[in-house]
C-alpha cells in the first residue's frame, strides 16, 4: 500500500512539474512580430465581364490602428523590412508593419508586399 501512494504521489508532482515548464514557455513568448503572415486568398474577384481581375483578392485583414498605407510593391518580406527600416532611419515614420498578400496578375499568382506606417 506504501508504495501505491509513493507512486502516485510521483506521478502527481511529475504532472506538476511538466504543467509548470509548460506554462512557463507560454507565458515567456516572444510578443508578435510587426510583420503580419501572408494569407491565402479568401476569394476570388471576378471582372463583370466574367474575367478574371488582376487586382488585389479581399481578405480579412485590416492594418493597425493608427498606421496608414505608404506604398505597395512586388517582392519579399525582407524587402518590405528593408523599406520600412530605411523610413525609420531617415525619420519619415516612427514604426511600421509589412503585410504579404497573394495578387493574381495575368494567370499568374505573386506575392505583393503592402506598407503600413505610423507617422
Amino acid at each position: 500500500m506504501k508504495n501505491k501512494k509513493k507512486c502516485v504521489t510521483a506521478g502527481i508532482a511529475t504532472v506538476g512539474a511538466a504543467f509548470i515548464v509548460a506554462t512557463q514557455g507560454i507565458a515567456q513568448a516572444a510578443p508578435t512580430p510587426q510583420v503580419s503572415t501572408l494569407k491565402a486568398p479568401s476569394q476570388i474577384a471576378i471582372a463583370a465581364d466574367g474575367e478574371a481581375a488582376s487586382r488585389a483578392l479581399q481578405t480579412d485583414w485590416n492594418p493597425p490602428a493608427g498606421y496608414v498605407f505608404e506604398r505597395a510593391f512586388m517582392g519579399d518580406e525582407a524587402s518590405c523590412r528593408m523599406e520600412g527600416d530605411r523610413g525609420v532611419t531617415e525619420g519619415t515614420w516612427r514604426q511600421y508593419v509589412c503585410h504579404g498578400k497573394m495578387v493574381k496578375v495575368a494567370d499568374a499568382w505573386v506575392l505583393h508586399q503592402y506598407l503600413y506606417v505610423k507617422k
